[in-house]
């Protein structure tokens, strides 16, 4: 009897070495390791007891192996992350650098007020207007949320029904140079307010910078923080 036992416990710790694939070598030691220790303290029935507490060894052993792999690519991803909100607070610091810069151009534009000016009773543009307005017309397309509002104005002279059909003739005039050059009807807003406020004497003749139209540039207001990149 001592010498079967003895042959099993030899048999079963040659199996781990000749019959299985590395990938399962841990849990093969932890078998044979037990099967022999069951052997000798119980026979063929601590053999098998044994064997089997052998195993669940060799199971913790690939299990150990497993969790410190997964902390590893968990440790990794975690600086991936770390990496990517740091480019991520970059980037929104550079927008909102812009934003800044882009709020503040459309206030100074939209505190400016340029005026095509016009000689007496006349509602035609002059062609050395044409090259701004072109350049206004341009941006309306380039730039989101620009618009334009022209003001027609007229000088005092003549009666009020006429000037305010002049104003308004002088406003058409402009208005038609602009798309004419691209710009969309629906970013162009008219008024014509005729002799209402024309004061004007200087230098260049009486009433002369009553007769034109205002050019006012304004902005759709959009939301603070668009564009802006986030991360949770």
């Amino acid at each position: 009897m001592k010498f079967s036992t003895l042959t099993l416990i030899t048999a079963l710790l040659a199996t781990p070495v000749v019959a299985e694939t590395s990938s399962r070598m841990p849990e093969h030691i932890g078998f044979g390791s037990g099967a022999a220790l069951g052997g000798i303290v119980a026979g063929p029935v601590g053999v098998v007891v044994g064997g089997t507490l052998g195993t669940l060894m060799g199971h913790d052993v690939v299990t150990d192996r497993q969790l410190k792999a997964k902390t590893a690519e968990l440790t990794a991803l975690h600086s991936e992350i770390s990496q990517a909100r740091s480019e991520l607070a970059r980037l929104n610091a550079i927008q909102a650098k812009q934003h800044a810069e882009i709020t503040a151009f459309q206030r100074l534009l939209s505190d400016l007020s340029v005026a095509v000016h016009f000689d007496v009773d006349s509602a035609m543009t002059a062609a050395e207007y044409r090259r701004a307005l072109q350049t206004v017309a341009a941006a309306s397309t380039d730039i989101d949320g620009l618009t334009v509002r022209l003001v027609g104005h007229a000088d005092a002279t003549g009666s009020k029904r006429y000037n305010e059909t002049l104003s308004d003739a002088r406003v058409r005039s402009v208005g038609h140079v602009l798309t004419e050059a691209g710009m969309a009807s629906e970013r162009l807003s008219t008024e014509a307010r005729g002799e209402r406020e024309a004061s004007a004497i200087t230098q260049c003749g009486p009433n002369a910078l009553d007769r034109r139209v205002d050019i006012q540039l304004s902005f759709e207001r959009g939301h603070d923080d668009e564009g802006l990149y986030s991360i949770r």
